[in-house]
């Protein structure tokens, strides 16, 4: 009798909290992937025709004019092929499977975790993108979706043109 009640109250209280104890890892985890990942994006030079330094700044109306693609550049397929900021928004579409900095699928490290990355022109800083003549400042908005124990994690940040 006392052994039923001792197995009992140890499958209804301890084995709960074994599996709402690994929450804040995956939780953890997906906030340094997302960091990290706007880290890598932040890196980056502004724009395709933005040369290596940063100067002259590009523009609507300047030689040479900032792009108005955000995605993937001819020749870029992957993570790897990455020169600049808006090639990010390549990942803006869906959930995809984590990728190191050079394009390998590392997603067998990061099992059931996904990404997405947002890059739009925001250069009055008001969060609402791609109105026009805004193009001396991108927002990255990097999106980690970990496991079903953790909530999503979104981290943001703005690249300045200079």
């Amino acid at each position: 009798m006392l052994s039923s009640v001792a197995v009992s109250l140890v499958a209804t209280l301890i084995f709960p909290l074994y599996e709402r104890s690994v929450g804040p890892v995956f939780q953890i985890r997906a906030a340094e992937l997302a960091q990290s990942i706007l880290d890598d994006a932040l890196s980056r030079r502004y724009d395709e025709a933005t040369p290596l330094g940063g100067s002259p700044a590009c523009s609507a109306i300047t030689v040479p004019a900032c792009s108005v693609v955000m995605g993937f550049d001819a020749g870029e397929s992957d993570r790897g092929d990455i020169d600049d900021v808006d090639d990010f928004n390549a990942f803006c579409s869906g959930n995809f499977a984590v990728q190191d900095i050079f394009g390998v699928d590392v997603s067998a490290q990061f099992n059931n975790y996904s990404f997405q990355v947002c890059v739009g022109y925001d250069g009055n800083y008001n969060g609402i993108l791609n109105e026009a003549n805004e193009m001396n400042a991108k927002l990255i908005t990097v999106t980690v979706t970990p496991p079903q124990q953790a909530s999503v994690v979104t981290v943001s940040a703005y690249r300045g043109n200079y």
